[in-house]
């Protein structure tokens, strides 16, 4: 069995199943359909026909801007299609493609009359420009490490990202939180070393007085209940006294805080009765009567 001919193959192609009005052969669609589209191209391109390369145009069906030229023209953009679709190498299409203004009637015409025909086809063209060098060249090799070093990298930004977020300054937390901690910050150990002192104090001014010696119980005790009651509490005094401040000192910025205190900020050692003697008190520390 022969192997059909590459014309019979490419015009199955083009014409799968053949109406009445379709040419019978290959040889039949190269004169109705694809002869005309090469005149009307060669006029268009050209123009006027009075140049050499004109009349030998000399169309390689293979050459890509001889296959835009010609891709315009719908019988032409189907052959390529098939072409294509066939996977005909250069050789077999300038084997087939041998009909008016093709790449064969032109070498055929330089042979017979010994010159060479110019082709203006890409004339227009310029050479691409080529691309500029990149101005800077990044070497990601030099970034990396062994994994041991990219271990050690994110765990010690861990680490720092936990303890800022646990780094707090005292204006991050409410004024009622602060509120509660300076009513708690001391303990009973330093309310009893101040306690115990002054009621030495007291209970020897009060001996002096129940002998009839006329002495005031204590100046500065004096002093401080004169100033807290026109004040109207005594945390101010309190923080004078656990400071070892004297009594009479009264810093400005402690004034507005020691009117929001409370009897309540005395400890159970200072309590005393409106006539101004001693009650008595079972703090730990010491006992007034």
């Amino acid at each position: 069995m022969r192997k059909p001919a590459l014309a019979q193959i490419v015009y199955n192609a083009t014409f799968p199943r053949p109406r009445t009005s379709d040419p019978g052969s290959f040889a039949a669609h190269i004169t109705r359909n694809l002869v005309p589209e090469v005149r009307v191209e060669t006029s268009l391109f050209y123009g006027s026909l009075d140049c050499i390369e004109a009349q030998y145009p000399g169309l390689d069906y293979s050459h890509s801007p001889h296959r835009m030229r010609l891709g315009r023209f719908p019988w032409h953009r189907k052959l390529f299609r098939v072409f294509d679709e066939l996977g005909l190498t250069d050789a077999e299409i300038s084997d087939l493609c041998r009909w008016e203004g093709t790449k064969s009637a032109r070498e055929r015409y330089e042979l017979e009359e010994g010159v060479s025909v110019l082709d203006t086809t890409a004339y227009a063209i310029r050479p691409a420009t080529p691309p500029p060098v990149p101005s800077i060249e990044v070497h990601f090799d030099d970034f990396c490490g062994s994994e041991e070093e990219q271990d050690l990298i994110i765990e010690t930004l861990s680490d720092d990202t936990v303890r800022a977020s646990e780094t707090r300054t005292p204006s991050d937390f409410p004024s009622d939180q602060e509120d509660d901690e300076d009513e708690g910050e001391y303990s009973d150990e330093e309310v009893e070393s101040c306690g115990v002192a002054l009621n030495h104090r007291l209970l020897a001014a009060m001996a002096a007085r129940d002998q009839g010696a006329d002495v005031p119980l204590d100046e500065d005790w004096e002093q401080w209940l004169k100033e807290a009651g026109e004040r109207g509490g005594y945390g101010e005094m309190v923080h004078a006294i656990r400071a070892s401040q004297p009594l009479s000192f009264l810093p400005p910025h402690r004034r507005d805080g020691a009117r929001r205190s409370t009897a309540a900020a005395l400890p159970d050692s200072y309590l005393f009765s409106t006539s101004g003697s001693l009650v008595a008190s079972n703090h730990p520390s010491g006992t007034a009567r």
